[in-house]
């Protein structure tokens, strides 16, 4: 039969094209390889209607068996051609766009697409008997499923997790004790890439039994929490008011909601401090937890509470050392021996501020002062378009005023107390025969002022025709030094 063998080749080249451009064609060019498929099946279907090849019926018999079975296996590609463009057409269809990364639904949708074709090509091309078919895989569903339970709890605990969409791709999320970055989600499991930049493969199953959080849930909120265990000695009080202080000295942490501070927990050995605050992003957490620890050990230092192992007896902190506490806490006199700081301690004077109240104006200094926070915090910020930018927060150790202290000029800055804070001015007197003897002082004090301005992206003190670069900056601000002290670098 000259026009069935005709209608076999045919089927045969189109199957054989079909399979090259699949394996072969660019996969980021999905509409096309979607387009050409199409195509194939549209070609396959008229070849087939064309030479009496229906796949609605048993493949028509020949003289030869190898012709009729080659026009089984074309009726029955031909089933699998439609459940296989059947399933991407669905799949752009159907389902919801969140869901063309999750390989579950996909995996789901596709089998049951096939299993659907195969009933049909079984019960039209092979003309076997359903029914019959139907009841021994019943019985022999039942064995499987036995044997496979586990794996059918996985699945169904996937739909269950993908339905209700607990997390997407990319979410940083906790399950259990295992948080990571969700980089696969399929049909068996939920594969997370965990801080170490390990795959962690977790059951769907496992997943659905268990606490999931979501860190980027909701998407302008993120929680960070700081816990810290102090001696019971130490009244709580004091503690609470210096970790409300630090939690308000970093400029990150959102106002609202408001920054908690409690205690979590007393046992015999210490009481667990906690405090509980927001960003508006996650990648900001880390930085911000750890910039809270070394705000916290700062302003508890401040009130003479030292961070120690508990199991390490306290030590008692005097009174009249806290000038000397305090200015071995400054960045710039770290380098100076006690008998050195035991000098800037008899010329340090202390004055007291209440929230909102203008701590240092660079504008209306009519002295040159350096400004050193003892406790409590203050916010440094410059007029502009007729309010005020906040630049940054000072905390205990923090310190001002290197600006007019190394060059003499006057800036826009000015610092408000945020709460009740104490401050030590240090003028300029007192610092000269120190920055004579140590350069190195002096040179700190120049790289502070010079990397102010490159964070803050403004020059708080403008030469006239300075260098707008870094290096320009520190260099003229040490020609300015060597003009106010007569140092030589």
């Amino acid at each position: 039969m000259p026009t069935l063998t005709d209608g076999v080749l045919f089927g045969l080249g189109i199957l054989v094209v079909d399979f090259l451009a699949w394996r072969f064609m660019d996969r980021k060019s999905e509409q096309m390889r979607l387009g050409f498929r199409a195509l194939m099946f549209a070609l396959s279907t008229y070849v087939l209607f064309r030479f009496g090849m229906n796949p609605l019926r048993a493949a028509p018999w020949s003289d030869e068996s190898l012709r009729h079975l080659l026009a089984q296996v074309l009726e029955l590609m031909w089933w699998l051609q439609g459940a296989r463009l059947a399933t991407v057409m669905l799949d752009r269809i159907v389902l919801p766009e969140a869901w063309h990364k999750e390989r579950l639904f996909q995996d789901v949708l596709g089998a049951l697409v096939y299993l659907a074709a195969a009933v049909a090509a079984i019960a039209f091309v092979l003309q076997l008997p359903v029914g019959g078919l139907v009841a021994t895989s019943g019985a022999l569903a039942i064995v499987i499923g036995l044997a496979i339970q586990s794996t059918l709890n996985d699945v169904f605990s996937g739909i269950v997790l993908n339905a209700t969409e607990p997390f997407r791709l990319g979410d940083w999320i906790t399950i259990g004790e295992v948080e990571g970055k969700v980089v696969e989600s399929n049909w068996r499991a939920t594969t997370l890439l965990n801080g170490q930049g390990n795959l962690v493969v977790i059951p769907n199953s496992v997943a659905a039994r268990t606490n999931i959080v979501n860190a980027n849930q909701p998407s302008h909120t993120h929680g960070i929490s700081v816990v810290l265990p102090l001696a019971p000695s130490i009244r709580p009080a004091l503690v609470l008011e210096s970790l409300a202080n630090a939690a308000a000295s970093s400029a990150v942490v959102l106002s609202e909601p408001k920054p908690i501070v409690s205690v979590r927990r007393a046992t015999n050995d210490a009481i667990e401090y906690e405090i509980v605050c927001y960003v508006d992003t996650l990648g900001k957490k880390a930085d911000v937890r750890n910039d809270l620890f070394d705000l916290a050990y700062r302003h508890l230092l401040s009130r003479g509470v030292v961070l120690r192992p508990l199991s390490v007896p306290e030590p008692a902190v005097a009174g009249p050392d806290e000038k000397h506490r305090l200015l071995r806490n400054v960045m710039i006199f770290q380098t100076l021996e006690d008998d050195e700081i035991a000098e800037l301690e008899a010329k340090l004077t202390k004055h007291e501020f209440d929230p909102g109240e203008t701590i240092y104006a660079a504008a209306d200094e009519s002295g040159h002062t350096l400004h050193i926070i003892a406790r409590g915090v203050a916010k440094v910020s410059v007029p502009k378009n007729g309010g005020e930018i906040e630049l940054r927060r000072l905390a205990p150790g923090d310190s001002i005023g290197q600006s007019g202290i190394l060059a003499g000029v006057r800036t826009n800055v000015i610092m408000r107390s945020m709460t009740h804070a104490t401050v030590y001015r240090l003028d300029k007197a007192a610092l000269t025969p120190i920055l004579a003897r140590r350069p190195d002082v002096a040179k700190e004090m120049c790289r502070l002022l010079s990397e102010h301005h490159a964070t803050e992206q403004m020059m708080l003190a403008s030469p006239a025709n300075g260098d707008e670069t870094s290096g320009g900056l520190l260099q003229w601000i040490r020609d300015g030094v060597r003009r106010i002290h007569e140092l030589t670098f």
